[in-house]
């Protein structure tokens, strides 16, 4: 698509007030129509700062036949280069104004006209991504090699919402670690290693527990008393997570009859 030592069919100049990656999507997208032609030539000018620079741009333009494809938000430089354009009779294609434009008229909501809105979308959304691949990943004990990079832990007694609370944080951007407290099985010393990781410690009273577990129990098909949803055992978990709680320097929360996002809020006060 590119050969500099050849005069192109089309000369074509992506201008930006930011990186000018929506131009490029739609020419790309645009290009795939027309796979007859080759010897294709664009030019990318982002992060447009002034008026000057973008006159500059579309002088060259004119000079060299190119074809202008803009995504300026800043309502100024549109004018401008619009003004220009016609006046020298430049191709010139602007993807934003005529929509921003018609979506301000139709939903009475003005524009943020902030440049580079849609990479900081990306940015949210890849860290959105990333911060769940981590949190399944450090889903209930599984891993603890990079338990530092956690944004939390979270430590707690089987059926105390662990993993529906890590994960509801994930969705909101935050790296969430959990480990099952079960007194047979010691924490790793990698935890305690990291003194400045935040830790939160999820309980509840001995009976609540223990009717979320007998519907557990119901539910794997399961009949009869065993030592998951016993009474005595789960005072013993619990005893032992206090103790877990304390060496952690945790921050406790009881998720008793809380929702997820009332305990997501909690936590979220101190990330």
């Amino acid at each position: 698509m590119f050969n500099d030592s050849i005069e192109p069919q089309l000369r074509l100049y992506v201008i930006s007030d930011s990186i000018g990656e929506t131009a490029q999507r739609m020419v790309h997208a645009t290009l795939t129509q027309f796979p007859g032609v080759s010897q294709i030539e664009i030019k990318k000018f982002p992060f447009i700062k002034n008026e000057e620079e973008l006159i500059n741009i579309l002088k060259s333009a004119k000079a060299r036949a190119a074809v202008v494809i803009t995504t300026l938000v800043n309502p100024e430089f549109n004018i401008v280069g619009q003004q220009f354009a016609k006046e020298a009779g430049i191709p010139y294609v602007d993807y934003m104004s005529d929509l921003i434009g018609i979506i301000q008229q139709r939903t009475n909501c003005s524009p943020i006209l902030e440049s580079g809105a849609l990479r900081k979308l990306d940015e949210n959304y890849f860290r959105r991504i990333e911060a769940m691949e981590y949190s399944v990943k450090y889903d209930d004990g599984k891993h603890f090699t990079n338990i530092g990079e956690a944004d939390a832990l979270i430590v707690g007694v089987s059926r105390t919402s662990k993993t529906p609370l890590s994960m509801y944080l994930a969705n909101k951007g935050y790296k969430i670690a959990n480990i099952p407290l079960v007194p047979e099985v010691d924490i790793p010393d990698e935890v305690f290693r990291h003194k400045d990781l935040k830790v939160f410690g999820l309980t509840a009273s001995p009976n609540y527990i223990l009717n979320i577990r007998n519907e557990r129990v119901k539910v794997l098909g399961l009949h009869g008393p065993t030592n998951y949803n016993s009474i005595e055992r789960i005072r013993e978990e619990l005893i032992y997570a206090e103790k877990i709680f304390e060496k952690l320097n945790a921050t406790v929360i009881n998720t008793e009859y809380k929702s997820i996002e009332e305990s997501a809020f909690y936590i979220e006060k101190f990330l």
